[in-house]
């Protein structure tokens, strides 16, 4: 039934009809200081690229997350009071962004969380899509800025536990369980309709209590903090321990990492830290990339026991994912907004230009924000070089039972088999693709609009025949073309991860490094002027909770005394937190020269 053409090529897509023009966004561009539609507050936009079409619809977008059913998330309350769970404040305190309503976000949930509805039974559910981790807003004085695409400061592991705490204590309180009752079934519910609700909510709660055990089995286990995640250690823990129905497969979530922001991630050929992921020539990396990114945030996967079916039923979005690819494409990095913030000292500035060239560039390279949109090739640091924090790579270059992907090719029809023993990648990629193959067409046209930036002029149909499939056979046989020696998963495994020519980190051109605070893949410096310092000198412990920006070490403000509300303290001597490595140029050169070089990295 399959057949592979090596040499396919997009002339060849273009002949099936698939490819049209490039999509174009829906009305004006926003412009520099135009108030953030659906913001609460002075909140300004900056030109990033985006109209307020694009921004609205990526911030609202489903992508396949199913986290509970929507009506209960509208009228969940809090533990110990009547305030509801979503409520703004609660959300403000969890440091996600709180949204007004309006025609794109009905409900007025916050940005990122959004409706996903099941085509086949109609059921509504919400989820999160990938704005809610992907936007940020700092502040300065009076004044608060959207950047779209940058690393939100959400507590994700705290949402979760919190969020299991209020449904937990709604199903034991019969006063919490009525309100809740009547406003998810009315007033007349008949007595078996109630009990029928009381245990679908403690079906629910149990799963999303037995997915934190599993990422977080002991109480001893460093919290994630503000604006970070273990996405790899969850997404490895839902593919190889729920999806492969093994619950004792389960491996510690403990090697959280800032969330990278997006702009020039649809241009690098490689995707994530570890650039584990190739992304292109068709993107079907990035198909991969965005859709184990879902199943990492409560997408729906269905393994099937008989390893000749190649479809796996899924809730990821395929159409979706394509179109917030093709909106990423299209973001811009953000520049320093003089308006705002101090104005550059060009003079400063032009100095630090020549230390960048002699200690950056090498590996950031530097990238003209008129250039931003065309592909680039990122540079793959060996650990044993940068050594930073080794806690993501030892992670996720150790092994353990592959469970219902023993003895399945990696890429479904094609690749290596996957052993009894293996680390995540494989599995990782074999469930995407086997969603993939449950609605080819779909997949195809996603796959299409994430590399060309255009969308596809093929039907919608939901129609799966042979031709179809085999047109996305011939994408995975070239993906695998391009994988060859750049993926973690093709290599043998390491007793030393240190060692391990394959464990790498990302270094990626640094256009709007100004407003993604704070530093190192894994959040352990608070700000770019401790990046030019040794790793002595870096502050062991640090606090996060406040948006206001410090322009002149450029990061948020980080001293507990000045931060109001609950602040997290960040202790770098923690399992995953290391704040050592990446000491290029700290001893060569001077105090005012790391000032320059600050002052030039203001203008990328």
């Amino acid at each position: 039934m399959w057949k592979f053409d090596k040499k396919i090529s997009l002339i060849a897509l273009t002949a099936f009809g698939l490819i049209s023009c490039a999509a174009q966004q829906s009305g004006p561009v926003i412009q520099e200081d135009q108030h953030t539609t659906s913001a609460i507050g002075n909140v300004v936009d900056l030109d990033q690229g985006w109209t307020v079409d694009t921004q609205q619809s990526f911030y609202t977008t489903t992508q396949g997350s199913r986290i509970l059913p929507y009506a209960w998330y509208l009228h969940l309350e809090q533990v110990n009071s009547q305030v509801l769970f979503r409520d703004n404040d609660n959300i403000s305190r969890l440091k996600y962004l709180p949204s007004q309503k309006n025609r794109w976000n009905p409900d007025g949930l916050a940005v990122g969380f959004v409706k996903d509805i099941d085509k086949k039974t109609k059921e509504e559910w919400m989820g999160l899509t990938c704005s809610a981790c992907h936007t940020a807003q700092i502040s300065y004085k009076d004044i608060e800025m959207r950047i779209d695409g940058g690393p939100t400061m959400g507590d994700f592991e705290a949402f979760n536990i919190e969020l299991v705490s209020a449904m937990s204590e709604t199903y034991k309180n019969n006063q919490k369980f009525d309100r809740f009752s009547n406003q998810i079934l009315g007033t007349h519910q008949t007595p078996n309709q109630k009990t029928a609700l009381r245990n679908a909510l403690l079906k629910q709660t149990e799963v999303l209590a037995k997915r934190n055990q599993i990422n977080r089995p002991t109480a001893d286990q460093p919290n994630y903090g503000y604006g970070r995640v273990d996405a790899i250690g969850a997404i490895f823990n839902q593919i190889l321990a729920e999806f492969s129905g093994a619950p004792n497969n389960g491996r510690a979530s403990n090697a959280p990492v800032s969330y990278p922001f997006l702009w020039g991630t649809h241009q690098s050929n490689v995707v994530q830290w570890p650039g584990f992921a190739p992304n292109g020539p068709l993107s079907l990396g990035a198909l991969i990339r965005n859709g184990g990114e879902v199943l990492g945030v409560y997408g729906q996967l269905h393994i099937p026991d008989d390893p000749s079916i190649k479809q796996y039923k899924s809730s990821l979005s395929i159409k979706n994912l394509g179109l917030l690819e093709q909106w990423v494409a299209e973001l811009r990095s953000p520049q320093w907004p003089a308006q705002h913030l101090p104005p550059i000292d060009p003079i400063l500035a032009a100095k630090g230009e020549i230390h960048y060239q002699e200690y950056c560039s090498i590996c950031h390279q530097v990238i003209a924000r008129s250039d931003e949109g065309k592909p680039y090739n990122a540079v793959l640091t060996p650990l044993s070089e940068v050594k930073t924090d080794p806690q993501e790579l030892i992670n996720m270059l150790s092994t353990r039972p592959a469970g219902k992907f023993e003895g399945r090719k990696e890429l479904v029809i094609a690749g290596d088999i996957i052993p009894a023993e293996t680390s995540g990648l494989n599995p990782l990629v074999n469930a995407v693709v086997g969603a993939l193959f449950d609605q080819p067409i779909d997949s195809i046209i996603a796959a299409i609009e994430e590399f060309e930036g255009g969308v596809a002029a093929a039907s919608s149909s939901d129609g799966k025949n042979e031709a179809h499939e085999s047109k996305l056979a011939n994408l995975v046989q070239q993906y695998m073309a391009i994988r060859e020696g750049l993926t973690l998963a093709d290599q043998s495994i390491s007793t030393s991860t240190e060692d391990n020519p394959v464990a790498v980190y990302k270094a990626r051109p640094l256009n709007g490094i100004w407003a993604t605070a704070p530093y190192l893949h894994n959040g352990s410096v608070p700000n770019l002027h401790e990046i030019l310092l040794t790793q002595t000198e870096r502050s062991a412990t640090f606090h996060l909770g406040s948006r206001e920006f410090d322009p002149i070490k450029v990061g948020y403000i980080s001293s507990p005394n000045l931060i109001a509300g609950q602040a997290f303290k960040f202790d770098t001597s923690l399992l995953g937190n290391s704040n050592k490595g990446h000491e290029y140029g700290t001893t060569e050169l001077t105090k005012p020269e790391k000032m320059e070089l600050l002052e030039y990295m203001k203008m990328l």
